[in-house]
């Protein structure tokens, strides 16, 4: 039976099949290949040509035999052919006994002329013929005809599925890599990818991936010092580009927004923190959104036949207090999304709501008349079992611990943490009154002391996959009704691992940061994006003002008409909950929506226009007063 095909691989299957570079394209690469080659050639190609002019004119007017009668008798077009028979030393003249100037001309022909020609000519042939002897330089040639692209400085994991996700929406990327036998630079090729090599600090390498063209620039190297030099690199040289870093630390990541813009520096292990805390307080979670005062989470369901999620779109929304944003049937097609379309058994939705309301649907979903079919898990955490044991403290295990003790619910959080853990960060969580427990959390009697029998979930989250599937491993092995939540850094072995631990229990940081990152480099000031389908959704925040289309509208009509999904609205500085499909919004609302980037930037002109205007009206307004 062949192997299950991961969606990472139809992925990039899909996108190798669908990219091909334009012939127009690749006629311009190699224009500016060919004017590359002369310029790195142009000394010993001037010196040919010298040489090539200096012994045809000779031959032409100076050169003289015996059956001419001491006249010249080569014409100009003669003298050029034997010029170049001279250079493969098939020399038919008579030897210029009485002149001196023909006779170095006869000896130095035939040898300069052989030494430029292996240098320039035949290089110059073989390099613009055969890409793969230079393809630095090749790939350069690509870049220069790339126009409006993402640069992406760095090519990791959560890199690489950046590219991933940009591509598949539709937007080019060029790639500045310093290491060229990355694991990820054949892929991007295979891709039809530029990547330009070299350090993403130096202006050459900048120019060469076309910085004056982009419309961004993703810095995305796992260290935090290089990813400023990088942007200040970028905006020293092309102030106006947009930029994207991959930042840790929240301190420097509020600094730095200050000067390069809210929302350009992004943590991959905060993106990621939230979404592996809220799954381990419940199940079926893929991402969430974090909001201001509260938690929107997307769940993944497969809808069981006789379920009570089965039924129409709007009736389930109301029932449950949930929104449909992605479904695919049970023939793997996927449908529009309309409040009028209707849910069937077998069927696969993506719903979006708070914790409560998603868990509420799940366990309706399970409440079917072939729920005994279903494996004996704890579905949802209780009196009895409340507890997460949280295993690492780095930067993911910090945030996550963070993330639970801000949480409503407050789950009992215990921690299992190495020896060497940085003691700041055990101290800090230590204050919060969360209990914390020094050694190997792959030993069954430490999982033991920490309350592996009243848990509800654990939480692997070191730095070391390996590990982390070892602790899971053994937590199961003692409990096999546990529920886990592991971090990975590869999406494709998060996709493996299900088959082993279960569904949504396997994450991986780079695929839960990566949308985000991704969405930031095409609309600026996005707050979170998730991927829905191939598609990259983000959530922005927006305040309704005189004018503007939303006015008046029900969040029913944007939803349908606008394809904006209101998935927050703030107003008088207080929540409106809940948020019915009927509620309208008002001028002075704040809300929060979730919406394709695409579609984003057509609201954010739309948005600046009103706003212009508006203001125009309110000038003319107290000028008309003033006059008056």
């Amino acid at each position: 039976m062949p192997d299950r095909v991961s969606a990472n691989e139809l992925r990039v299957e899909r996108l190798r099949r669908r990219r091909r570079y334009h012939p127009t394209r690749l006629v311009r690469a190699y224009l500016h290949d060919v004017w590359t080659l002369l310029r790195e050639a142009k000394i010993p190609l001037l010196g040919f040509c010298i040489l090539t002019v200096v012994n045809t004119f000779y031959l032409a007017f100076f050169f003289t035999s015996s059956p001419c009668n001491g006249t010249p008798c080569l014409s100009l077009p003669q003298a050029l052919f034997e010029t170049i028979r001279m250079y493969v030393f098939e020399i038919n003249l008579d030897w210029p006994a009485q002149d001196r100037i023909g006779q170095a001309l006869f000896f130095i022909t035939p040898l300069l002329g052989v030494a430029l020609i292996f240098q320039s000519v035949l290089d110059f042939g073989r390099f613009l013929l055969d890409k793969s002897s230079r393809r630095e330089g090749w790939q350069i040639s690509l870049a220069k005809t790339f126009h409006d692209h993402v640069i992406l400085c760095g090519l990791g994991r959560v890199s690489y599925r950046v590219m991933l996700q940009l591509l598949d929406a539709g937007y080019e990327v060029v790639v500045v890599e310093q290491d060229w036998n990355s694991e990820f630079v054949s892929p991007a090729l295979k891709l039809k990818v530029p990547v330009v090599q070299g350090d993403a600090r130096e202006p050459d390498v900048l120019r060469h991936a076309g910085l004056v063209r982009a419309r961004s620039v993703i810095a995305a190297i796992n260290n935090d010092l290089l990813n400023i030099e990088i942007a200040l690199a970028a905006r020293h040289y092309h102030p106006p580009v947009q930029m994207v870093m991959r930042i840790f630390s929240d301190e420097l990541d509020t600094n730095l927004e200050r000067s390069f813009g809210v929302n350009s520096a992004f943590s991959s292990s905060a993106l990621g923190a939230a979404t592996l805390a809220a799954a381990t307080v419940s199940r079926d979670i893929v991402h969430v959104l974090p909001l201001v005062d509260r938690i929107i989470g997307v769940s993944e369901i497969s809808v069981n036949a006789e379920s009570r999620l089965c039924g129409f779109v709007q009736t389930i929304e109301e029932q449950y207090d949930v929104r449909l944003i992605y479904h695919i049937d049970a023939q793997g097609r996927e449908r529009r999304v309309s409040l009028m379309s209707r849910i069937e058994g077998g069927d696969t939705v993506l719903l979006l709501g708070s914790l409560g309301s998603l868990e509420q649907a799940r366990m309706f979903n399970q409440r079917s008349k072939l729920g005994f079919l279903h494996p004996p898990q704890l579905q949802r955490p209780s009196p009895q079992f409340n507890t997460v044991i949280v295993c690492g403290l780095g930067k993911v295990g910090y945030r996550v611990v963070k993330a639970l003790y801000d949480m409503q619910r407050d789950p009992e959080i215990v921690v299992i943490c190495e020896q060497d853990t940085h003691g700041p960060l055990v101290s800090e969580i230590e204050a919060l009154g969360i209990r914390v427990i020094r050694g190997d959390a792959r030993n069954p009697e430490l999982l033991q002391a920490a309350g592996l029998g009243r848990a509800y979930s654990v939480a692997a989250v070191t730095s070391d996959k390996l590990v982390n599937i070892q602790i899971g491993l053994a937590a199961r092995r003692l409990r096999p009704d546990l529920h886990l939540v592991l971090r990975v850094f590869s999406d494709v072995m998060a996709e493996q691992l299900e088959e082993l631990f279960g569904r949504h229990t396997v994450f991986s940081t780079s695929a839960l940061a990566a949308p985000t990152l991704a969405a930031a480099s095409i609309v600026c000031g996005i707050e979170r994006a998730i991927e829905i389908g191939s598609r990259l959704y983000s959530t922005v925040t927006l305040t309704i003002q005189a004018g503007d289309a939303f006015v008046g509208q029900q969040i029913r009509q944007i939803r349908e008409q606008a394809q904006v999904l209101v998935i927050s609205v703030r107003r008088n500085e207080a929540q409106v909950l809940p948020l019915k499909l009927e509620t309208c919004l008002d001028i002075g609302d704040e809300i929060v929506v979730l919406v394709d980037v695409a579609r984003l930037a057509e609201l954010r002109s739309q948005h600046a226009q009103t706003g212009e205007a508006a203001t125009r009206r309110l000038v003319a307004t107290q000028t008309g007063k003033l006059d008056q």
